[in-house]
């Protein structure tokens, strides 16, 4: 089919329209014109046809024509946003997606602006499973799905309350899973737990959540706070849907995560009472650890000190207390006050402020 004759009809009418007297019409508009509007929708269709025939070249043409013709209205809009279509078909993602940030800049009152949403997060799925670029619309390009994570945030900034928010935001935090960017998965998942507590992915961010949480906890002799995190993560899942399948591992992770924390002060405890002679800090520390995880092994373990230190208070002599004699034992503090050292220093051991007497000249 020859399409050349009604495509230079359909340009000359919309020139023709274009180049009306303004004083006609509103020097500013948005919506097209009544009298506009056939024109435009042929043109559309024009297009439509022109892609359907393979013809694309020719379409992107017709789309040009009605772009010019209507600049600043939503005849405009719909041609961009045709556009944009028809360049991602042609996996010509970064021209679409600067078509589409224009249509966000100059078109915020376009209808059909969900569509847009829409096309964005079509483009960013199609980078994140391995789509490459199309240069030219036949070169092909590198992957990058990494960049996938920034267009599904942009299409969270844009349609914050829209029915892709959500899914925009797990699925960049499983490209930057995949991606290894571990700091980057976890500010995304905890954005989807406190911007979308209905969401129907939150068990999944839990889950991601506490495993990230977990890994960063690198054993009982380090800090503990990221594994009691992970553990908590892991008890809102298990708490807030019992029935979902990935709640059937919590009360082991719970357990494990628990018991490592308290390990931790379990292992404070033998330090204070082996290393250091200081049974009352070892006694603190492995109630510490009975209390972090009643029914942990570790818990069982700091109960057995506890007895232990309860029997003898001295702990046994190890060969660098032979050698070099044993760590002096701090002294109990009797709960007394500091008490001033001269009569110039104040009860917290101080410099005390003497008042001067003002002279002549500082009373003036």
């Amino acid at each position: 089919m020859n399409l050349r004759p009604e495509l230079l009809l359909l340009s000359g009418l919309l020139v023709a329209c274009a180049s009306q007297d303004d004083a006609h019409r509103p020097a500013a508009r948005y919506e097209t014109d009544p009298s506009r509007r056939p024109v435009v929708e042929a043109v559309l269709r024009q297009a439509d046809r022109q892609t359907a025939a393979g013809e694309q070249r020719a379409a992107l043409a017709s789309l040009e024509l009605l772009i010019t013709g209507e600049a600043g209205t939503e005849g405009e809009a719909w041609a961009l946003l045709r556009k944009a279509r028809l360049l991602a078909d042609r996996q010509q993602y970064d021209p679409a997606a600067e078509i589409l940030d224009d249509l966000y800049a100059r078109h915020s009152a376009f209808g059909s602006f969900q569509e847009v949403v829409e096309l964005q997060f079509r483009i960013a799925n199609e980078l994140a499973d391995g789509k490459r670029r199309l240069l030219g619309g036949w070169f092909p390009w590198f992957q990058d799905r990494a960049h996938a994570i920034g267009l599904y945030e942009k299409a969270l900034k844009l349609a914050p309350n829209g029915p892709l928010a959500d899914e925009s935001l797990v699925r960049a935090g499983r490209v930057a899973l995949a991606m290894d960017m571990e700091s980057r998965a976890a500010e995304i998942l905890e954005r989807l737990l406190s911007d979308y507590p209905a969401s129907k992915h939150l068990p999944e961010a839990l889950e991601r959540l506490a495993e990230l949480r977990a890994k960063e906890s690198l054993g009982p002799d380090w800090d503990q706070a990221a594994a009691l995190e992970a553990a908590d993560h892991w008890r809102t899942l298990a708490d807030q849907f019992p029935r979902d399948p990935r709640a059937a591992r919590a009360a082991k992770e719970v357990a494990a995560l628990r018991d490592r924390a308290a390990r931790a002060r379990l292992h404070l405890a033998v330090f204070y009472w082996e290393h250091r002679n200081n049974p009352e800090a070892a006694k603190l520390m492995a109630n510490a650890c009975r209390t972090i995880a009643p029914e942990s092994a570790a818990a069982k373990e700091a109960e057995a000190l506890l007895a232990l230190i309860q029997k003898n208070p001295t702990p046994p002599a190890t060969l660098a207390d032979r050698l070099l004699g044993r760590y002096p034992r701090p002294r109990v503090d009797g709960g007394g006050k500091p008490t001033a050292v001269g009569e110039d220093l104040d009860a917290l051991g101080f410099r005390k402020d003497v008042p001067k007497p003002a002279t002549e000249t500082e009373r003036r």
